[in-house]
């Protein structure tokens, strides 16, 4: 796949202008696309998007997807041709529909009805099985001999006012996109953060809102809402991009920011209620103070109410997952957690035995040179040597 698409790296150019005059040659050739070429599309709301970043493209608009298919596998394949499909579509003019409605008297009450047709294809005309499309098409009122219309069957609904969508990932990105908030370099690491701190969870593919992202939105709006809100962000990211570009002193920056947010953090200390932890109900080895529940950008754990003063943290007991024997002192290899929190898997006599594997050892030993066989991504290889099963 590297030969025939390219993922451009660069902060000013968006891939689309880079390959504008290839693709508006291929277009302009193609009979049946001429009247569909369009400009490229800018974004118009969000000037401070690095775009670039996220610029995938096909490496030579000449080769189409139906050429390199002998040379790709099937998913290979089909991703070449949605990139190359995307690419050509992102250049074509949008599709054109006719659009009617028909509003129904009925005993002083009012039933419409719409119908739509695609009157130009547009980007359709290549983009068309990425993109539900359907006509719907009212029957020809204008050749009713009378304008009172006889129903066939009444179908009776009830619709009730329904709250706006929950955002899926997809949508929230493209929201603070439409925003100028965040960057294409930060949104994957935006989304983590939301679900590993638990600020919301992701139920049927779309955000649900824990009770602590309720508690801390509900703080933070009280305390820091003239700092954290859309409009202060979009601002900050304008300024981030002066600095950059040389245009403003960053320390002018920095102190404007501080001057608004040190007051504000004293004043959160000052006047935010404590909660009150949840005890545990068991005391403290070290001071005998309570146990309580506290929450920490990993997760829940316990700790001493007498913090800080008393810094004892209980460690959890956790399951001990065996994978197999050690071939070095007979020990058991176990699932272990690197300080970065990588799995790996080593001997449980460390450190008087030493023997670990980054991928998960199966037991079994090399035909070639009896060292430890390994898996990963359902491939069975060797830890030492070049042997695959």
């Amino acid at each position: 796949m590297a030969d025939v698409i390219d993922s451009l790296k660069i902060e000013v150019e968006s891939s689309a202008s880079k390959a504008d005059d290839s693709l508006k040659t291929l277009v302009s050739n193609l009979d049946a696309l001429s009247n569909s070429l369009g400009k490229v599309k800018t974004n118009k709301k969000t000037q401070n998007v690095q775009d670039a970043h996220e610029g995938i493209r096909p490496t030579s608009i000449n080769r189409t997807p139906e050429e390199v298919k002998k040379f790709l596998s099937n998913d290979e394949y089909k991703l070449y041709r949605m990139i190359y499909t995307r690419a050509l579509a992102s250049l074509m003019k949008s599709a054109t529909t006719i659009n009617t409605t028909v509003v129904l008297d009925n005993n002083n009450y009012q039933f419409k009805a719409t119908g739509q047709v695609i009157d130009f294809d547009g980007y359709l005309k290549v983009y068309s099985d990425y993109e539900e499309t359907k006509d719907k098409v009212l029957p020809p009122l204008d050749t009713y001999n009378s304008k009172i219309l006889v129903s066939k069957e009444i179908n009776k609904e009830q619709h009730f006012t329904e709250p706006p969508a929950r955002y899926t990932e997809a949508k929230l990105i493209k929201e603070m996109e439409e925003l100028g908030i965040g960057r294409p370099s930060t949104y994957a690491t935006t989304m983590d953060i939301i679900k590993k701190r638990g600020y919301a969870n992701l139920v049927e593919k779309k955000f649900v809102p824990t009770e602590t992202g309720f508690e801390i939105t509900d703080k933070l709006q009280e305390f820091f809402s003239h700092l954290i809100n859309v409009k202060y962000t979009a601002n900050m990211e304008t300024d981030l991009d002066k600095i950059a570009e040389g245009n403003e002193d960053f320390v002018k920056v920095l102190t404007n920011f501080y001057k608004d947010f040190e007051p504000s953090v004293l004043n959160a200390f000052k006047e935010m209620p404590k909660k009150e932890a949840e005890k545990t109900g068991e005391d403290c080895p070290n001071c005998g103070s309570p146990l309580v529940i506290r929450k920490g950008k990993y997760g829940v754990f316990t700790a001493c109410s007498n913090y800080p003063k008393c810094k004892y943290i209980k460690q959890e007991e956790k399951a001990v997952v065996e994978v197999c024997d050690c071939p070095n002192c007979g020990g058991k290899i176990i699932e272990k957690r690197s300080k970065r929190g990588k799995i790996f898997y080593g001997c449980n006599n460390y450190p008087n035995c030493k023997e670990a594997y980054w991928d998960k050892p199966t037991g079994e030993k090399c035909p070639e040179c009896g060292s430890m066989l390994t898996e990963k991504k359902n491939t069975i290889k060797c830890s030492n040597c070049d042997y695959k099963k």
